[in-house]
Parts: structure tokens; C-alpha cells; sequence
């Protein structure tokens, strides 16, 4: 079963209160029940694709909306007037539609397209009247076989399939980030950020001057790192660790996840390019929204302290480094 026992009697009691002889993919979902049931209703349509009624006795799968023969529901294939044509009501279970030990449709002889399309998708009827198990409902999210269990990773995938990978995210979605630097230069990554070229696209009448150097547009590669405010900030930092990155931010981007195969110095490389871009940009917003202005030696110092308060804990849990090899002495040793 898809539910607990608990999940089973709860089930039992919709059943009961808020179903009734209704038919589930019918319901109203604004007529009746409590704001969550008129929630869950609402979703209907996205749960109904993923649904699968493994059959059994045949009394309570609906032979029209449940997915039973594993194409869909019928009520689907055939249209509205699926049940007028076959001359089976829409309310009928899979029980309904046998007649002795076969379909009540296969003695049938009319050419009607809708008819022979069901004769065709029928299964056999096997021992489903003798059966006495229930109809089981099983739940279908990817390609593999139905599932009494519902998983939540596997639904979310298949309603949100996950886009190509793209060659940055190690750069990124590394292990340690500082998560609100990350998300930030996630969005620089994806040219997201509400910079003035593209404010001024958008159709707004303001200046295209970049708020830091006042010398060029404002635009993602110029505010990383082409002006020379971020510049000072960027350079200040690689120049120490002897290390000479590409100009644009993409390559810079790819660059710092194989700028060193040193594993401290490599996380300290990322942590610093996270926090220059997130700094950086914090003061550009602050420089436009208040009449506070920061010279790059205090950016510098600022992500200084965000650093050592990063690394300081990291540090703490390599107990295996020996003495003068772990974060912040690699850190130390760059910047005394």
C-alpha cells in the first residue's frame, strides 16, 4: 500500500467523508472538505500521471479514470464520449466490464474506432473474477516498475527533471561553501544579477555607469573583475598566493576549481573568489541604496575575517593533519 496504517485509516475516513460515490478525479476540489483537501485536489492533475491500479478483484479500480491496463486512463484515450459509444457507464469499476469469463466488449462486431481501440487495449481477464484481493494503487514516478511506497526524491525529479550539467558547478556547489556566497555567485554564473545593462534593457531610464569606478558601463564582466575597484580586491588576494587567474569571469569561474592540486589551498581559492564576488557586490547595492562608500582596503579586510572565521572551524576538524599543514596554517602562511 502507498500508506501506513495510520495513512490507511485516514484514507478510509476521505473515503468516506469527503469522497463518497464520487468519483476522486472528478471532485470539485472548491466545493467541499478543508483548505489542505482543496489543496491536495488541486493537485490532481500532476499525481494522476504517476498513479498505476494494480488490479485485483476489479470492485473498486475505475474502469474509465484509473490508469489499470498501465496506458493511462481510458477516459483519456477514447474522449468524453468513450462511455456513451462502448455503452458502459463512467462511474463502472473494471468488474462492471465482464460478462461470464470475458469483456462484455469482445462479443461486439461494430467497426466504430472507439470500440475496437478498447477491444485492443483490454488485457485478459484472467482469474479477476474469483479474485479475492483488493485493487492495489501503486506509484510510478521514473522507468522503473511501480512502487507500493511513495518517495518525495523520486516524484521531484520526475516533475522537475534536472537540466544538462554545466561545467562551473564544482566551482560553485563545493563541499564547505559559505551558502549565501555560493547562491550569489550561482546567480553571477547564470548572468542573473540586476546589474545596469541589463536594468537599462529592461527599459529603465537610469545611468549605465558602474557605481564603483565611475569610468565604464556597469555589466557583469566589468564588475568581475575588469573595474578597478573589484580589481584591487580580486588581485589583492592572488597576487599572495602567486597565482595569475583569466580576466573574464567565466574562465575565472572554471579556473578556480583547478588553479592547484593542493587541497587546502585549492578550498581557500573558492572560499576567496565566493566571497570577493559576494563582497563586492554587497557594496555596489550599498553605494546605490545608501550614501555609504567603502574603499577596497576594507572590503580586503573584511573577507580577511570571513576567512580566518571559516577556516578556523574547518581546521579544527582535520585531525589527522600534522602540525603546519591544516587550513589555517596554509591561510597563515599566505596572509600572516
Amino acid at each position: 500500500m502507498l500508506f501506513t496504517k495510520t495513512g490507511s485509516l485516514w484514507v478510509s475516513w476521505v473515503r468516506i467523508n469527503l469522497i463518497g460515490t464520487r468519483n476522486f478525479w472528478e471532485l470539485n476540489p472548491s466545493s467541499s472538505g478543508s483548505w489542505i483537501w482543496r489543496k491536495l485536489c488541486k493537485l490532481k492533475s500532476l499525481a494522476r500521471p504517476f498513479l498505476v491500479c494494480e488490479v485485483g478483484s476489479g470492485q473498486t479500480a475505475s474502469f474509465w479514470h484509473d490508469n489499470w491496463t498501465g496506458l493511462g486512463a481510458l477516459i483519456d484515450l477514447t474522449g468524453t464520449i468513450g462511455p456513451q459509444v462502448v455503452g458502459l457507464p463512467l462511474n463502472s469499476v473494471v468488474r462492471d466490464a465482464i460478462r461470464g469469463s470475458a469483456w462484455w466488449i469482445s462479443t461486439s462486431r461494430s467497426r466504430n474506432p472507439i470500440i475496437s481501440l478498447i477491444k485492443g487495449l483490454l488485457p485478459e481477464v484472467g482469474n479477476m473474477m474469483v479474485c479475492l484481493e483488493d485493487d492495489v494503487y501503486l506509484w510510478k514516478p521514473d522507468h522503473h516498475p511501480p512502487s507500493p511506497h511513495f518517495s518525495s526524491p523520486k516524484t521531484w525529479l520526475a516533475l522537475n527533471p534536472a537540466g544538462p550539467p554545466v561545467s562551473w558547478h564544482k566551482s560553485v556547489w563545493f563541499k564547505n561553501r559559505i551558502p549565501k556566497h555560493a547562491f550569489i555567485c550561482w546567480v553571477v554564473a547564470w548572468n542573473r544579477l540586476h546589474t545596469r545593462d541589463r536594468l537599462r534593457r529592461w527599459g529603465l531610464s537610469i545611468s549605465p555607469s558602474c557605481v564603483l569606478c565611475n569610468g565604464f558601463d556597469e555589466s557583469r564582466e566589468h564588475l568581475f573583475f575588469e573595474c578597478v575597484f573589484s580589481q584591487e580586491v580580486w588581485v589583492f588576494f592572488t597576487s599572495r598566493l602567486n597565482l595569475n587567474p583569466p580576466a573574464s569571469f567565466m574562465d575565472c569561474l572554471q579556473w578556480v576549481n583547478s588553479a592547484t592540486r593542493d587541497l587546502n589551498l585549492s578550498l581557500i581559492i573558492k572560499l576567496l573568489f565566493q566571497a570577493s564576488v559576494y563582497l563586492i557586490w554587497k557594496e555596489r547595492n550599498s553605494r546605490i541604496h545608501s550614501t555609504t562608500t567603502r574603499p577596497p582596503a576594507i572590503i580586503i579586510r573584511d573577507i580577511n575575517q570571513i576567512m580566518r572565521a571559516r577556516l578556523d572551524p574547518l581546521a579544527r576538524n582535520q585531525r589527522n593533519a600534522t602540525p603546519g599543514s591544516s587550513l589555517l596554517s596554509t591561510w597563515f602562511r599566505f596572509f600572516p
